[in-house]
């Protein structure tokens, strides 16, 4: 009986990457670390970069000074450049040097490598046009500091003032994350000097009601008389002074407590800081018709808004 033998499995090894990189008229061949050739026209490098520039028209096989380490070198028909930076993150450079869609970015990673290699080849305006995506919301919501620490190591001003604000959703000593490696000293304690300046300015709001709006003696925590008071007594921007419902200051006892923790809107529109103290309003006759629209239009149009003037007053790492 003969015996059937498998055929041996086809071993395909990726020399190139997809369109544009594979273009036969490109005069020059880019070779990663990884073993990956890119095929590319050379003018989308110079005008991306001066430094590429300078050393793609040196025609010298010696080293550019200030690349070391970087050659050009014929390969047949055309040149051919060594660098150290791997497939994905040279595939993306290039995506940014050429005149089409910018890539997307799903990670921090590679973001980092992108402006990383950007800024060793001199690329500043590409760097400037990376920015947006550090700034993702996904990013700034999940991974504030690790943003701001990218932000600063690359010069990013703008981007790291909003990442500095972004931390304030996260307690005062956030996580460890490995970017803070690459940034001083000085520059995460004035971060955190900015999340204190933050706490103390917004917990000032739950103590003094001048900032409440002319009409705030309206809501049902001034007006009803059925509930038990609270022992002090608040002036309002009107120059009259009002008793409060116990329950309405117990709500502000608490926002202040997570406000010291988490300097931010956000977390004073949580369901659950409303929940208890509209479950002693819902015991007053008075107070339950009203209680759950009042706190709710109290938070989103006036205490979250006033939060954020507050924050917006405070110097960002200063």
């Amino acid at each position: 009986m003969e015996t059937v033998t498998a055929p041996p499995k086809l071993a395909m090894e990726i020399t190139s990457f997809r369109a544009p990189f594979d273009d036969t008229s490109a005069d020059l061949i880019i070779h990663t670390s990884d073993g990956v050739n890119f095929a590319v026209h050379r003018i989308f490098l110079t005008v991306a970069s001066q430094l590429l520039k300078r050393f793609l028209s040196s025609g010298s096989s010696s080293p550019c000074p200030p690349l070391e380490g970087l050659f050009l070198t014929r390969d047949g028909d055309r040149d051919t450049v060594n660098l150290v930076e791997d497939a994905q993150t040279t595939e993306r450079v290039l995506q940014y040097c050429y005149p089409f869609s910018n890539p997307v970015f799903t990670d921090l990673d590679e973001i980092q490598a992108v402006l990383e290699m950007m800024k060793k080849y001199g690329m500043k305006g590409l760097m400037n046009k990376v920015k947006g995506s550090l700034i993702q919301p996904t990013f700034l919501d999940e991974q504030p500091l690790r943003v701001f620490a990218i932000a600063y190591r690359y010069g990013l001003e703008e981007e790291g003032r909003m990442a500095a604000k972004y931390t304030l959703r996260q307690p005062f000593f956030s996580h460890y994350v490995k970017e803070l490696e690459h940034i001083p000293a000085s520059v995460y304690h004035r971060l955190l000097q900015y999340h204190r300046k933050c706490s103390v300015a917004v917990c000032s709001l739950t103590a003094d009601f001048s900032w409440f709006p002319g009409f705030a003696s309206r809501w049902v925590w001034f007006q009803c008389d059925d509930c038990v008071h609270h022992p002090l007594s608040w002036p309002l921007s009107d120059g009259k002074i009002y008793e409060i419902n116990a329950w309405f200051i117990e709500f502000m006892e608490r926002a202040r407590n997570v406000l010291r923790e988490r300097p931010c809107a956000k977390v004073i529109a949580d369901p659950f800081l409303m929940a208890e103290c509209l479950e002693a309003a819902s015991g007053c006759l008075s107070c339950r018709p009203s209680a759950f629209l009042d706190l709710s239009v109290f938070i989103g149009e006036h205490f979250a808004v006033e939060v954020e003037k507050v924050i917006d007053s405070v110097s960002t790492l200063t």
